[in-house]
């Protein structure tokens, strides 16, 4: 995991550099200078990996390059979809379209 996977997993996550900071018990400060100068302990390093990992996250490395994947558990899942359903249907949304067939 670099620098910018690191920034892109946190931000997919919804989370602030403060709150990762808590969750992988490091200061603040470890987070900010890994994702802006790629300094970090090796340890520590693993530890952020390793909770974004447990959280979904999914680091992929092939010959296209690196990217990141996020997978949803069930509950996380069923949320999103009963946020859509609050949403009005597509067909509501839609402008009436002129008949060309005559």
């Amino acid at each position: 995991m670099n620098s910018e996977q690191c920034r892109v997993a946190r931000a997919m996550m919804g989370w602030t550099i403060k709150q990762l900071s808590r969750k992988v018990r490091v200061a603040q400060r470890t987070i900010s200078e890994f994702e802006t100068e790629g300094r970090v302990r090796p340890e520590i390093r693993s530890r952020i990996r390793s909770l974004f990992v447990v959280s979904g996250i999914e680091f992929i490395e092939d010959d296209d390059g690196i990217g990141l994947k996020r997978r949803f558990n069930l509950d996380e899942y069923l949320g999103r979809e009963e946020d859509r359903a609050s949403y009005l249907p597509i067909a509501e949304l839609a402008s009436p379209m002129a008949d060309t067939a005559g």
